[in-house]
C-alpha cells in the first residue's frame, strides 16, 4: 500500500480523516505521450479496476464530454485520475495511475457529445511491443539489469524494481515475435518475483516475492462503529479441484535437471493429502529458473497461492486511494462471521463523489 503521509499528515492522521466525515472530490488530467500536463478535464465519469491476475492489471473505463481544443482521436494521450481529500490545509492529492486510451467510441447525449474510453496501464506498451529478432542472453546475465534494460528499450523510464543478485545458468533465448511483457515476466518468475505491474504515479514495479503469512498486515476492515463496510459481502468456500501436490521441473535436454516438489500433508488443511485422501497434483515444467532453492521457493509460492482460491470474499467499501499490488489486510465481517488475514487479489473504484469501491480478497493461508 502506498503511504497517505502527505501535506504534513501522518499515515495515520489521514487514514482517521478517510474513515470519518470527509469532503472528496477527483481531478482527470490529460496527459501527452510525455506524460505533460495538457489540460484538466471536465464532465467525467468512470472507473478504474486493478486485477492482480491479468497480464495487464489496470485498466479504466472513462466517459468524457467533448470539448473545444481537444483530440481524442490523437494517438497514445493518457487519462491521470487523482483522488482528492479536503482537509484544513488544504487539498491532498493521490494519483490513481496513468492509463492509455484506446478505442474510444463517440455518443451523442442531450447535453452534447461523449466520448466513452477504455484505457489500459503502461503494460499495454510492452505487451504490444514485440521484440524483432531472437534476444538473447548468456549464462552469468543479471536477471533485473536485462528486465530493465528491456523496459528502457520500450521507452519507459521510471522503473523500481527490487535489486537481485541472481544470474542466469545458462544461456536463455527468446523467439522473434515474443511480446517484452511475457519476456519480463518470464526472467521475473525465474528469480522467484511478483509480475511486472505499474503504481498509481505510472512507475514499472516488481520485488520478491514474500510468503502471506510473513508480511505485515497494511490495513484493517472492520465492521465497527468506524466501518467503511457497506452491505453485501460475500464468502465462497471451493476446494473442487484445488491442488495439494505441487512439482515444477526445468525441461533441458543440453542442462542441469532441477526439480522441486510440495507436498500439503497437514493436517490442518481441509484440502491436504490426509484430510482429502487422495492426491491432487499440480505439475508443469518451467522454462527458466536461477537455482535450486529459487525453484523450492517458487513451488512454495505457487503452492500458497493456489491454496488460497478456496476461500474469497468480496466485499465494498468507500473509495479509498492507497491500495496496489496484493495489499495484505485484515477483514473483520461481522455478519459472515469473518475475522481473517487476506492478500487482496483485486479491486475496482467508482470515480465519483458516494462511489463504491469493491475488494477481492483470498485469505491467507500456512503451509
Amino acid at each position: 500500500m502506498i503511504s497517505l503521509a502527505q501535506g504534513g499528515y501522518t499515515h495515520k492522521e489521514v487514514l482517521n480523516m478517510l474513515e470519518g466525515d470527509r469532503t472528496i472530490a477527483f481531478r482527470f488530467e490529460l496527459l501527452d505521450r510525455n506524460e505533460r500536463k495538457l489540460k484538466d478535464l471536465e464532465n467525467v465519469s468512470g472507473s478504474i479496476r486493478f486485477d492482480s491476475s491479468q497480464e495487464i492489471m489496470g485498466t479504466g473505463t472513462f466517459n468524457v464530454k467533448e470539448t473545444t481544443g481537444v483530440d481524442f482521436k490523437e494517438t497514445d494521450l493518457r487519462i491521470r485520475p487523482v483522488f482528492m481529500l479536503l482537509t484544513e490545509r488544504g487539498w491532498l492529492k493521490y494519483p490513481l495511475g496513468i492509463y492509455i486510451m484506446s478505442s474510444p467510441e463517440r455518443q451523442a447525449q442531450n447535453c452534447g457529445v461523449y466520448q466513452n474510453i477504455d484505457c489500459y496501464d503502461y503494460s499495454t506498451i510492452l505487451r504490444e511491443d514485440k521484440i524483432r529478432q531472437r534476444l538473447f542472453f548468456s549464462a552469468g546475465s543479471n536477471y533485473v539489469r536485462e528486465i530493465r534494460n528491456i523496459i528502457n528499450g520500450a521507452g519507459i523510464k521510471k522503473i523500481n524494481i527490487e535489486t537481485s543478485v541472481l544470474t542466469s545458468r545458462e544461456d536463455i533465448e527468446f523467439e522473434i515475435g515474443t511480446g517484452k511483457l511475457e519476456i519480463i515476466n518470464s526472467l521475473l518468475t525465474a528469480i522467484n518475483y511478483e509480475p511486472l505491474h505499474f503504481n498509481g504515479n505510472g512507475y514499472a514495479v516488481s520485488r520478491r516475492f514474500i510468503e502471506p503469512v510473513n508480511r505485515r498486515t497494511e490495513h484493517s476492515y472492520r465492521t465497527d462503529d468506524r466501518s467503511i463496510i457497506k452491505a453485501g459481502a460475500k464468502q465462497s468456500l471451493d476446494m473442487y479441484n484445488v491442488p495439494n501436490i505441487f512439482v515444477r521441473y526445468t525441461d533441458d535436454p543440453d542442462g542441469e535437471e532441477l526439480r522441486s516438489e510440495y507436498v500439503n500433508d497437514s493436517v490442518g488443511s481441509k484440502i491436504s493429502t490426509v484430510n482429502r485422501g487422495r492426491n491432487v497434483v499440480d505439475i508443469e515444467s518451467v522454462d527458466d529458473i536461477a537455482d535450486q532453492e529459487t525453484l523450492d521457493a517458487l513451488v512454495r509460492r505457487i503452492a500458497i497461492e493456489k491454496s488460497q482460491t478456496y476461500d474469497a470474499i468480496t466485499i465494498s467499501t468507500g473509495l479509498m486511494p492507497h491500495h496496489e499490488y496484493r495489499d495484505c489486510i485484515f477483514v473483520n465481517e461481522t455478519t459472515l462471521g469473518v475475522g481473517n488475514k487476506y492478500i487482496e487479489y483485486a479491486w475496482e473504484m467508482e470515480l465519483n463523489i458516494g462511489g463504491t469501491m469493491t475488494h477481492t480478497l483470498k485469505r491467507v493461508v500456512k503451509l
